[in-house]
């Protein structure tokens, strides 16, 4: 035994301890394993060389540091469980298997209790929680492991798992909820796209970058014939029609390339073969590195758009109404026959054709009577020139032929006779028999013009000239008619001008009745002072102001101003029956004319019976179907109507009949040779017997003489005007004479 060991008896209290230590120490080493040597292998000498009591106390010390770092290192664990539990981008519910809430997340707290804390949710059961949602209740019980719901406006997706303990008992149930919103609003705008796509009225087809199809939409079908299972993977040259040269598809590309993005009308063919225009837009697709990786090409069927473009090229170039070459597209023709005859030292013809009469038509029956005249005048004169002429419509009612290639000069005369006897052949519109004729001008180039400017001037003069000389026919330009169109030209600024500034005045001629031995009427004579040189009598000036048109205005200012002195008259005490104005085919033919009379009728307070309008018979004539209603309608205001000339025109008893007359007038040109001239005598008297038995009254004009005064009242004439009487006066120096009357012959 060593000698430091204790005393027996300190001995006694050793053995009991280290009994006690034996055991101990086994569990020590056994626990910590930091010493070589089991227990029951030490005898009682070393234990106690050993020092066990500090053995132990060193033990302990040792697992107390081990217990300590366990538990810092179980508390790390905790709080990076807990870091990543609470940075899980889904939201998590832990419950117990009483149905108790054992644990949550943040984000279960931020979407699904944002009034509550963890801590209060802990020991809760979980169907009480569910309470804040019916969707989260469905997930409780019955509700499946996996479940789709809506919460608060947004979209959720619930996946429920277990956690089993080893002999497979439910531990705990774990709740994972995804926020779907923004994966559903992805949906729905994929969705989108691929309604777009699949309904959007252009073709999108996409390649890839060897330019393959990948992808054709429905519209891409519709338009070019083929489904999409016929273009995936092929070349979209197989759309090529063929009508564009390679120098097209080169710059095509070179655009492309350079800028990614190419647009332009293309011509590609359907799979039935057919040719359609196409408006196209391509656009390249480069990855993040960029790399090409697809194209994209956007088409439009522009079919119906270029039929659009050509029609209104075709408006540009062409009468709507008659479908002829317009005055643009005619003028590009004679334009171009010019140059070839120049070329060619070669002789063409220009016809101007101007319709008579097609005014009043026009005026009386309305535009679309007009319109279906134009047209079929339009018809009967390409049925007459050759495949090589043209024919166009100026405006209106003018209407040119170009005859190129004319081998004679007589070529030209006998085509215009040909369309005028084609124009004077009856109209039968809408059941209707209508009138018309026509007047031509005609020039030849080289020797009546050497540009399209003079060609058409002259040509319009040799019309004009056409119509002066009693139209329904044609005239071949000369020089002498340029001056005249200079003349005319200068002439229809003045009238212009004097309509603007109203220079005319009114002067009156008496028309006596000598049964009655007094004035009975005057009429209506207009006077122009401010007139150019040798222009001041009416006859000079009124043919013009037909022809322009202007007699309209000019015939609505002699009517008010003839009814307003009528007016002034009556109030000063001069006591006429009536007052006569002479009327145009033109006023006539307008559609306001029977309105417009019986409206100054209203203004001036004047009755119908004291106005007298005077036709001449060649007016009346033209057509009795327009002039009749307008007539008819005034007699209904009780105006009288007289037919001025009568014997000079195409007389009629039967538009006598027709027409509500109440006046024949002899025309000077009876009357002048009488009672010398025996024809001259009889036809007055049978004039005026023809009066008498229609029941009409008679007046003679130009009476200068005794002789014929005498004559006339023989025969039965008692109402007379003329120089023998007065000539037209001024409006208070007829008023003057009408109080002399009885002594002034």
């Amino acid at each position: 035994m060593p000698a430091d060991l204790p005393p027996p008896a300190d001995r006694a209290r050793q053995q009991a301890a280290i009994g006690y230590i034996r055991a101990k120490v086994d569990q020590l080493l056994g626990l910590m394993g930091t010493l070589p040597l089991r227990a029951e292998e030490l005898d009682d000498d070393t234990l106690i060389e050993l020092d066990p009591i500090g053995i132990v106390a060193d033990s302990f010390a040792q697992i107390l540091t081990h217990l300590e770092e366990t538990n810092h290192d179980l508390a790390l664990a905790r709080k990076q469980i807990r870091a990543i539990f609470d940075a899980l981008e889904a939201a998590v519910i832990v419950v117990n298997p009483d149905d108790t809430v054992a644990d949550c997340n943040r984000l279960a707290l931020t979407w699904f209790f944002p009034d509550e804390g963890c801590a209060s949710l802990n020991g809760r059961r979980f169907m009480e929680i569910c309470s804040h949602g019916a969707s989260l209740r469905a997930l409780g019980g019955d509700g499946g492991r996996e479940y789709d719901f809506q919460f608060g406006g947004r979209h959720y997706h619930a996946i429920m798992s277990e956690i089993l303990d080893a002999d497979g008992r439910r531990e705990k149930i774990v709740y994972l909820f995804f926020d779907l919103t923004r994966q559903k609003a992805a949906e729905a705008n994929l969705h989108l796209y691929a309604q777009v796509f699949d309904h959007t009225g252009e073709g999108i087809l996409i390649t890839d970058a060897d330019n393959r199809i990948v992808e054709v939409n429905a519209a891409f079908s519709r338009i070019t014939g083929y489904d999409a299972a016929s273009l995936l993977g092929r070349d979209p040259k197989l759309l090529q029609s063929g009508l564009h040269e390679p120098a097209f598809y080169d710059a095509m590309w070179r655009e492309l390339n350079e800028n990614d993005f190419w647009k332009g009308e293309i011509y590609d063919r359907t799979r039935d073969g057919s040719v359609i225009p196409l408006l196209q837009s391509i656009t390249v697709v480069r990855d993040e590195g960029g790399r090409k990786t697809h194209h994209i090409a956007i088409i439009t069927d522009i079919t119906h758009l270029k039929e659009t473009q050509s029609r209104l090229d075709f408006l540009a170039h062409h009468d709507v109404l008659t479908g002829l070459p317009n005055r643009l597209l005619f003028s590009d023709r004679l334009e171009q026959a010019l140059i070839r005859a120049k070329r060619d030292c070669s002789m063409f013809g220009l016809l101007f054709i101007d319709l008579d009469r097609f005014k009043y038509i026009n005026d009386s029956l309305g535009h679309h009577i007009g319109d279906l005249v134009l047209v079929e005048v339009a018809r009967r004169l390409q049925a007459l020139v050759r495949r090589s002429d043209t024919v166009g419509r100026l405006g209106g009612d003018e209407f040119v032929v170009l005859m190129e290639q004319v081998a004679r000069h007589e070529d030209i005369p006998l085509l215009a006779g040909k369309i005028v006897t084609a124009l004077r052949l009856p109209f039968v519109i809408e059941g209707q028999e209508l009138h018309l004729g026509c007047s031509i001008g005609i020039t030849l180039f080289p020797e009546d013009g050497l540009d399209a400017v003079n060609l058409l001037k002259n040509a319009d003069a040799a019309m004009y000239r056409a119509k002066e000389s009693g139209r329904d026919g044609y005239v071949r330009f000369s020089l002498d008619l340029s001056d005249s169109v200079d003349e005319k030209l200068s002439l229809e600024n003045a009238l212009r001008g004097a309509v603007r500034r109203e220079e005319f005045t009114l002067h009156y001629q008496p028309i006596v009745d000598l049964e009655r031995g007094r004035v009975i009427a005057a009429e209506a004579l207009i006077r122009w002072p401010g007139a150019p040189v040798g222009i001041e009598g009416p006859a000079r000036f009124i043919p013009l102001v037909e022809e322009t048109r202007l007699i309209v205005p000019i015939g609505t200012w002699v009517l008010r101003e003839a009814l307003r002195v009528f007016r002034d008259w009556r109030a000063a005490g001069l006591e006429l029956d009536y007052i006569s104005v002479n009327i145009s085919a033109a006023q006539l033919a307008h559609v306001d004319f029977a309105p417009g009379i019986a409206a100054l009728l209203d203004e001036f307070a004047i009755d119908g019976t004291h106005l007298q309008l005077e036709l001449t018979e060649n007016v009346l004539m033209r057509d009795i179907t327009i002039c009749r209603p307008p007539l008819l309608r005034l007699r209904e205001r009780g105006v009288r109507i007289a037919i001025d000339d009568f014997g000079t025109g195409y007389s009629s008893l039967a538009y006598l009949k027709q027409l509500p007359i109440d006046n024949l007038k002899i025309d000077r040109s009876f009357v002048h040779d009488i009672p010398g001239d025996p024809s001259d005598a009889a036809i007055a008297a049978a004039i005026i017997g023809l009066a008498h038995t229609l029941g009409l009254e008679a007046i003679a004009e130009g009476i200068e003489t005794a002789a014929q005064e005498a004559f006339l009242l023989g025969v039965g004439c008692h109402r007379m005007q003329g120089f023998r009487y007065a000539r037209a006066l001024p409006s208070d120096a007829f008023a003057s004479y009408c109080a002399n009357f009885p002594t002034s012959i």
